[in-house]
């Protein structure tokens, strides 16, 4: 039986792990002026890229297994799924603000990530925590003695390690969604192999280190968001102080001399 301080905790970060998303969408739209629509263009690239990743990394892992054993079977079971999200999630970046989102004011580069990263946060984590709780706690029948002996074993403090995975994460994906939109902004195609490759190093970093636990994987994972979340301030002030335009002081004109009578 899963204790009742289990079973607030899970329900507690579930509801967050959905509903914190939303509400940084509200902000940015009423705030800052970000639009709506991205963050649908965001959850929808979002879940194509999956949809297209699912099996390369299926197919890829049954190659692997197959064929190494040892330290490079692990580091290739981690480096392909962490390359293929580098690639086709960052490739979805562009081609929404290619094709979809071509209003390419900051802001909305804001509103993408918020949608991309939260999108992943409320339908892999959110409503899976969301769905245990409930069904632990007023249904335990639905899993085996098993299953539930392990659900029961969870500390309570351990459901809030997901939720600050998926703050580190979502604040990831803002990042990389405005490194993206700066290729459009800057005209510059370097900006999204600059993308892709941070999204390489953060998936294959936090997996790696979770071998030393899942404190460890975390602790990567904040890093990557306080990185991406600084990249993005330092972006917002270039970006305002561009938008501003620049006072130019007036001197006053010197007086005419009198004229001679």
């Amino acid at each position: 039986m899963v204790n009742f301080t289990l079973f607030l905790s899970l329900l507690l970060a579930g509801l967050l792990e959905i509903f914190v998303p939303v509400l940084l969408s509200l902000w940015l739209a009423s705030k800052i002026g970000a639009k709506w629509g991205v963050f649908f263009v965001g959850a929808a690239m979002w879940f194509i890229a999956l949809l297209v990743r699912t099996p390369i990394n299926t197919y890829a892992s049954i190659w692997v297994y197959k064929s190494f054993e040892g330290a490079l079977y692990i580091y290739l079971s981690i480096a392909i799924p962490s390359l293929t999200a580098g690639v086709f999630e960052e490739g979805a970046r562009w081609l929404a603000f290619r094709f979809l989102a071509k209003d390419h004011r900051l802001e909305n580069g804001l509103m993408y990530g918020a949608g991309h990263g939260g999108i992943e946060s409320i339908l892999l984590v959110g409503i899976s925590v969301l769905s245990t709780a409930i069904t632990a706690y007023f249904y335990p029948l639905s899993f085996t003695a098993a299953q539930l002996d392990a659900i029961a074993a969870t500390p309570a403090w351990m459901a809030f390690i997901g939720l600050w995975e998926r703050l580190a994460a979502i604040s990831f994906h803002i990042g990389m969604s405005v490194l993206v939109l700066e290729s459009f902004r800057q005209k510059q195609p370097f900006y999204v192999g600059a993308a892709m490759a941070a999204h390489f190093f953060f998936n294959f970093s936090a997996i790696y280190a979770s071998q030393w636990g899942v404190l460890a994987s975390e602790a990567v994972a904040s890093v990557w968001g306080i990185i991406s979340l600084l990249y993005v301030w330092t972006t917002w002030k270039s970006y305002k102080a561009a938008a501003t335009p620049t006072r130019v002081e007036q001197t006053p004109e010197s007086p005419a001399p009198p004229t001679p009578v």
